[in-house]
């Protein structure tokens, strides 16, 4: 799969390592401000006043259940309210709610941003040379690029008014400038060029840029800015964050609704697995890192 539902059932995977949650199916669509559900076969399952369920990413607490109908708070635990399907997969008391899910996935893409990991992307933008000044906004259609945005400058270069193809001469001399005033420079980043282009013509500038959030399960991997090389980095994050507060199914206490043996589950056990996982993830990144620095080199 090519969204970022893969990811999230890939970091459930990995926490669940085989644990069978109990699912059921709505029998009926729901609005938005429905608090009133059909659930097929509700009376005969775990949904029981007081319990948690999930439909797609929507956490709801249990307030009461009469046959298939189920009574529900809506948009529980900082989840968001939205329309859900007939025959829509309802997950009771879910140990990983995708929301939470959701969000360490994007507290694993902001991680691989940060400069030590060495994981970014390259975003460019254009403005057209002008001689008679030296500092450029930074700005992409019109609108301003924020500071956290722009990493570092990759590279710039500027077209030749001789249409050769492939001939684009670099500018090697220039500056970044943050904390500009921004009723001169409306970014507040000023890129300062030391040497000359041709007036009237094009300057590309290439950037390093963080890795773009997620927004919805239905997003694109690729949309992130990451490396199809790299997208097993992510779940490998997430599931490593919510093993902090949740362990992973053979360190459960619980298993297929009986209690585990003490021996089942000896001590150090999550750490252990957590020190596995770190080691994993941690190889990995160092990996795509080093195939990012190989295509990008720095440059000057």
């Amino acid at each position: 799969m090519t969204t970022a539902q893969a990811w999230i059932d890939e970091t459930r995977d990995l926490l669940l390592s085989g644990y069978v949650e109990e699912l059921l199916v709505l029998g009926a669509s729901v609005a938005t401000g429905d608090t009133q559900l059909t659930i097929t076969d509700a009376s005969n399952s775990g949904i029981v006043p007081g319990v948690i369920i999930e439909i797609n990413s929507e956490a709801m607490y249990v307030q009461g259940v009469s046959g298939t109908t189920v009574d529900v708070i809506r948009a529980y635990g900082g989840s968001t309210a939205t329309a859900h399907s007939n025959l829509d997969i309802v997950r009771i008391s879910p140990k990983f709610p995708t929301y939470r899910i959701l969000e360490a996935l994007n507290n694993e893409l902001r991680d691989l941003s940060a400069p030590d990991n060495g994981i970014f992307q390259i975003k460019t933008f254009t403005t057209t040379y002008n001689s008679s000044k030296q500092g450029y906004d930074l700005t992409e259609d019109g609108v301003a690029l924020t500071n956290e945005a722009v990493q570092s400058i990759y590279a710039i270069s500027y077209t030749d008014p001789i249409t050769v193809e492939a001939r684009e001469p670099e500018i090697r001399k220039w500056g970044l400038k943050r904390d500009r005033i921004t009723t001169s420079f409306s970014s507040g980043m000023a890129l300062i060029l030391y040497e000359a282009a041709f007036p009237g013509k094009k300057i590309n500038v290439s950037y390093k840029s963080p890795l773009t959030l997620i927004t919805a399960t239905s997003d694109l991997k690729s949309a992130t800015g990451l490396q199809s090389t790299a997208y097993d980095l992510p779940p490998l994050g997430a599931a490593l964050s919510l093993m902090t507060t949740a362990p992973i199914r053979r360190e459960f206490l619980d298993a297929q609704g009986s209690s585990r043996r003490a021996e089942e589950v000896p001590p150090g056990a999550i750490s252990a697995s957590m020190r596995d996982l770190r080691a994993r993830r941690d190889m990995r990144v160092a990996a795509e890192a080093a195939r990012l620095a190989t295509m990008y080199p720095q440059k000057y």
